[in-house]
């Protein structure tokens, strides 16, 4: 299997999230209980002070109908290319 490391920007990516969560009229308490997670897990993602774990991204991208690469926010463009064909497939 091919290895592949991305350098996530971090405060971008939560932007993105809270843009779209607000997009979609989602409140921190309900994507919290919908994801199985708290608060406080959310605020941080949208801080940038961390990024969600795989499994949580993929319920996000689920629960906010888009796609981990309309998510995710990295640092060098050809690492955005990557990405999104990997969710591709």
């Amino acid at each position: 299997m091919e290895e592949h490391r991305f350098d996530v920007d971090t405060a971008g990516t939560g932007r993105r999230i809270k843009e779209i969560r607000k997009s979609k009229k989602i409140p921190v308490c309900k994507l919290a209980r919908l994801l199985g997670t708290k608060e406080g897990t959310i605020y941080k993602w949208e801080r940038g002070q961390s990024v969600p774990r795989i499994d949580n991204l993929i319920s996000l991208c689920s629960i906010l109908d888009v796609s981990p690469s309309d998510i995710c926010v990295f640092y060098k463009a050809e690492n955005a290319e990557k990405f999104r064909e990997i969710c591709r497939r």
